[in-house]
Parts: structure tokens; C-alpha cells; sequence
């Protein structure tokens, strides 16, 4: 079993790097409370990027989208970036290839390189997540808008982007934009239940996708490396309150933590965070970390970059048809994993507690 002995330089030297709670500017741990970030004003919405391409070793960028009715980003295509979108709150309208969606809270879309897709606030306090692979993204917020201090959007704001700053946008940022007039019709509420088995583009109903569960927790698939060519995976977890799980960390992958529901106990090398609803942590690779779930109902959203650790899920979970978690925790099976530790990127620190 690995031990924090064991390790080698470089492991050793990024973990002695204590976490901040701003970006960074270079690749390493960090963590953003709610709101924070680097802010632009984009037509009627606030672009908050809480994970740029210089934070993440130009591995993904993570923006928070927060703006009013009719607040938009007009049809659009990224050549490069592959894009993944999750709904905060409030009701959004998804263009998305020929599909036309009404998303609600939870909501998730999967968007890969090339797919023509626009988006629409539909109510008055609209927030969305934008993950986006590589660094080719985020720069269209600074093309497109203006720096910000503010954490919400002025009132009576014009939503409309002008065409001179979409073709700096394009100089700039890996998008292309589509000046062809949208098709009318009535937006679909979004119902699918399943996640594809290639990478095509396709939309998720909140609380829907590939469910497992390992003791107390449920680990939900809302993406796997099959819908991202391996660039990430993208699973939810949600569980009641709990013991921290082992320290840990990993060679290969990036992972990253967004607090939706309840509170948690996160450790990042030599800094303990407590987390609520919009924090977000950022564990790079040989960051020592460990989670715990505080809170009597918490669920976080998290994006690992490459996809390689899902088979840690699959082996460590089970199957699961239910949608909360279970009551009755089934066995906690980290006996599973323990023989195929170097396999599945993973160094322990600390033991797994014993079996129940």
C-alpha cells in the first residue's frame, strides 16, 4: 500500500502548495467560494470563471453563468472544446444540433466539438454551469463583455451582443458564430433517462443517468469517457452524513468539487475547507485530498479530467435502480480496489476504514 513516505519529489513538492481561496494563476490546488471568481458582464448575464486554462494546466475552464429572463448566448459552435452544461436554478431554453430543450434545475447537456448550440434564460434568476476541455473557451467572456464587480446582473440590460464583438470573440476564443435565424417551435422539457454509448451530443433529466451505489453514497454517471473520447467523466454523488473517506491521491487525473446541496469537509493537501452550495475545490494530480458529507442531504457535482477513474466507480459501486440514497447502506466493498490500486491511479495515505 502507498504510503505518504513513499511518495516522490514531485508529489511531495506540490502538496506542500496550501490552497487558496482565489485563482491562481498556475496550476494548482485551490478553492472558490460561492460568487468569487473573475467576473464579466456578457450582454444580460454575469460570466463567473472559477477555473480558467492557466489554473488548470490548460486541462478544462469552468464558468458559472448567472443572468435574467432572456438573458442568452446566441447559436454558436466551439471547433475544439468539448462542453458540458448543468442548470443551477432557474429555467433555461437549449438549442442543441436540430433538438430544442427546456431545462429545469439539474438538468445536465453534453455538448461535443462542432455541434451548433445556442442557450436562453427563461426566469428571473437563472444560474448555469459551463465545463469546457482545454483553455479555448473561457477568453470569449473577456472578448464578448466587460469586467465586472458586480455578483448579479444590472437591471433592464440589453441582452444583445453586438456583431463586432462576436468576430473578436472568434479571433480570440474557439467559437464560431451562426447568424442563421433559429426555427420557432415550443421548447421540449427535457426527459431522457440515459446516457449515450458514443460521443454525440444529448441532454439528461435531473436525477437520470448510469446509477451506482458504494455503502451510503450514490455515485450517478452523468457522463463517462465513452461520451467525451476519455477527456472526462462527470458524475454526481449525494449521500447523508458520513465518516471522511481514506486520503488519497492521484498520478494521472484531475479532480474537481461543486458543492449543490448541504455541507461537506473537504481536506487539499494541508488546508481543511468546510464547503456549502457553490463552493468549488480544484484537486490537481498529486494533491493529497479526502471529502466528507456533513449535512443530513449532500450532493456535489464532480468533473474528473482525464476519464480514467471511472473504472474506480464501476469497480468500487453497485448497479443501483433507486434515485436516493439507500437507507440501509449496502457493504462498503474497498477490498474491491485494494489489489488494483496502481491500475486504477489511485495512492492511498491513510488506510480504508475496516469493512462493515
Amino acid at each position: 500500500m502507498q504510503s505518504a513516505h513513499a511518495q516522490d519529489n514531485g508529489a511531495t513538492d506540490i502538496q506542500k502548495v496550501v490552497p487558496q481561496g482565489k485563482l491562481p494563476g498556475q496550476l494548482a490546488p485551490y478553492f472558490i467560494r460561492n460568487g468569487e471568481g473573475e467576473r464579466w458582464l456578457v450582454g444580460g448575464l454575469v460570466a463567473t470563471m472559477i477555473a480558467r486554462g492557466e489554473d488548470t494546466g490548460e486541462m478544462f475552464e469552468l464558468a458559472i453563468l448567472t443572468g435574467g429572463r432572456d438573458a442568452n448566448l446566441p447559436l454558436h459552435t466551439h471547433a475544439r472544446s468539448h462542453e458540458a452544461l448543468l442548470v443551477l436554478d432557474g429555467e433555461v431554453e437549449l438549442r442543441l444540433g436540430n433538438g430544442h430543450y427546456l431545462m429545469h434545475r439539474g438538468d445536465y447537456a453534453s455538448i461535443p466539438p462542432g455541434t451548433p448550440h445556442a442557450i436562453k434564460m427563461r426566469s428571473h434568476r437563472t444560474q448555469l454551469m459551463s465545463w469546457t476541455t482545454g483553455k479555448e473557451v473561457g477568453p470569449l467572456y473577456k472578448a464578448l463583455g466587460q469586467a465586472y464587480a458586480g455578483y448579479v446582473q444590472p437591471e433592464k440590460v440589453d441582452p444583445t451582443i453586438a456583431a463586432d464583438l462576436k468576430k473578436k470573440a472568434e479571433a480570440t476564443a474557439d467559437v464560431r458564430f451562426d447568424a442563421r435565424p433559429l426555427a420557432k417551435g415550443t421548447p421540449q422539457r427535457v426527459q431522457n433517462a440515459t446516457i449515450p454509448d458514443k460521443n454525440v451530443p444529448y441532454v439528461l433529466a435531473a436525477g437520470e443517468g448510469q446509477r451506482m451505489v458504494a455503502g451510503d453514497q450514490l455515485f450517478t454517471f452523468l457522463g463517462d469517457q465513452k461520451n467525451s473520447d476519455g477527456k472526462f467523466i462527470a458524475v454526481m454523488t449525494e449521500g447523508p452524513p458520513g465518516p471522511m473517506i481514506p486520503a488519497h491521491y492521484h498520478e494521472k487525473h484531475t479532480e474537481n468539487f461543486f458543492c449543490l446541496d448541504g455541507s461537506m469537509t473537504m481536506r487539499a493537501n494541508s488546508e481543511t475547507l468546510k464547503v456549502y452550495p457553490g463552493d468549488f475545490v480544484h484537486v490537481p494530480a498529486r494533491t493529497i485530498h479526502a471529502y466528507q458529507l456533513n449535512s443530513p442531504y449532500t450532493r456535489f457535482v464532480g468533473f474528473l479530467t482525464p476519464g480514467l477513474f471511472e473504472s474506480f466507480f464501476r469497480t468500487l459501486g453497485d448497479k443501483y435502480d433507486g434515485y436516493v440514497y439507500p437507507q440501509k447502506p449496502l457493504p462498503f466493498r474497498f477490498d474491491r480496489v485494494l489489489s488494483k490500486l496502481n491500475e486504477l491511479d489511485l495512492k492511498l495515505v491513510e488506510s480504508p476504514a475496516p469493512k462493515k
